[in-house]
């Protein structure tokens, strides 16, 4: 069998891994040449140890804290950042907090270097085939994410904000990306391990997703595999031991290395709908990951069966003696499995989101890039539908 021909493009962001790192975040602003600092994050978020810990190492050079970030980032919050950058002169954006900061802090960049509106610079696709992406070329604004969760945000090119219509505007920006990832385990130790699981299944579905892309290629492929296998033990070992510093080690590097999959083989039908589950049905993105993984696994399980029997490898499953249809089904109960393990939901029945939304929410999903790069031919709604259903 030959080897395939790929293009892969390595997207550098500097990364500081280890309990204690934040205390060198000083140093990294100092070395992006920044002088005044404007830190974004959530309410919670904000009013944590490690937000305390950051503003007392920053010292003078944080000149203002906005905490006002909510779940899905929206358009009016990332203008009003926006202005508030221009008003206090900053030089440096610091995202504190899961993938709503990061996305914030990057939708800033972008709408201060290429200009309003941001829906302007937004990714479209139009079933089956035409995914016109935008070309961003104007240099951004220096950002430094510190991740408090899995969502692996923070090392992608791609952000999502919500719309006034509650749509997510997509977009992709290599120059938007963080300078300086920050993942420091210890620190993490006061995140609740709910939002650690949850979001440890989006890093997870960035990985499934991006072994069985139409962009996957060798060296995604091994990014995805041991990412698999770092956040399956990680994950486990940090529901059996909250407070180890290894388990959450694991979690936050599996995650950076689902992350690192992203930019070349993008994501597929899971988190085009999970996408639409939170913008339109309100669902947190990583509940909606939780639940929806398996279903979509099944649902490419023919498109996708040789990377699916991968996945089952790496998860720990001896496939020695099946066929590659049994290795697949394996892959989808180690999910299930690793599901009852961390304890997240399995189902959308359990959720408050309302049946009712699942038609628009399927024809909403429709619109997403995700599906350009999903294997097989490109789903019709109600094949989307069906997946709701099934994960209903």
């Amino acid at each position: 069998m030959m080897s395939p021909s790929f293009d892969y493009a390595g997207f550098a962001s500097r990364v500081l891994s280890g309990p204690g790192t934040i205390d060198r975040i000083a140093d990294e602003v100092r070395r992006l040449d920044a002088k005044r600092v404007l830190l974004i994050t959530g309410r919670r978020t904000g009013q944590t140890q490690l937000v305390a810990r950051i503003r007392t190492v920053l010292g003078e050079l944080l000149v203002e804290t906005f905490d006002g970030v909510t779940e899905h980032s929206s358009v009016a919050i990332v203008e009003q950042l926006a202005r508030r950058v221009r008003e206090i002169d900053a030089d440096l954006l610091l995202a504190v907090g899961g993938g709503s900061a990061s996305d914030t802090a990057k939708g800033v960049a972008i709408l201060l270097a290429e200009g309003p509106p941001l829906a302007r610079h937004a990714n479209t696709f139009t079933p089956p085939d035409k995914l016109v992406q935008q070309e961003l070329l104007q240099p951004k604004m220096p950002i430094i994410a510190v991740p408090t969760t899995a969502s692996a945000a923070e090392v992608t090119p791609g952000l999502g904000i919500r719309d006034e219509h509650g749509h997510k505007l997509l977009l992709w920006d290599a120059k938007a990306m963080p300078r300086t990832i920050i993942l420091d385990p210890q620190a993490n130790l006061e995140v609740p391990l709910a939002i650690m699981t949850t979001s440890g299944m989006n890093a997870l579905a960035h990985c499934i997703e991006g072994l069985y892309s139409k962009r996957a290629n060798p060296i995604s492929d091994a990014l995805a595999l041991h990412g698999i296998r770092l956040l399956a033990q990680g994950l486990r070992a940090m529901v059996g031991d909250p407070d180890s510093i290894d388990a959450r080690a694991d979690v936050l590097n599996g995650a950076h290395l689902s992350g690192m999959v992203i930019p070349n083989t993008r994501t597929c039908i899971h988190h085009g709908v999970c996408h639409c589950l939170g913008a339109l049905g309100g669902l947190p993105h990583g509940v909606a990951n939780a639940i929806l993984l398996p279903h979509a696994m099944h649902f490419n399980r023919e498109a996708a069966a040789s990377k699916l029997a991968l996945a089952a490898e790496a998860f720990g499953v001896d496939v020695r003696g099946m066929d590659e249809a049994a290795a697949v089904d394996a892959s989808v109960e180690a999910v299930r499995q690793l599901q009852r393990d961390l304890g997240v939901p399995t189902r959308l029945r359990d959720t408050p989101l309302d049946r009712a939304l699942l038609p628009a929410i399927a024809d909403h999903a429709m619109g997403d890039r995700a599906l350009y790069f999903n294997p097989g031919p490109t789903p019709t709604p109600q094949a989307v539908l069906s997946l709701l259903e099934a994960a209903w």
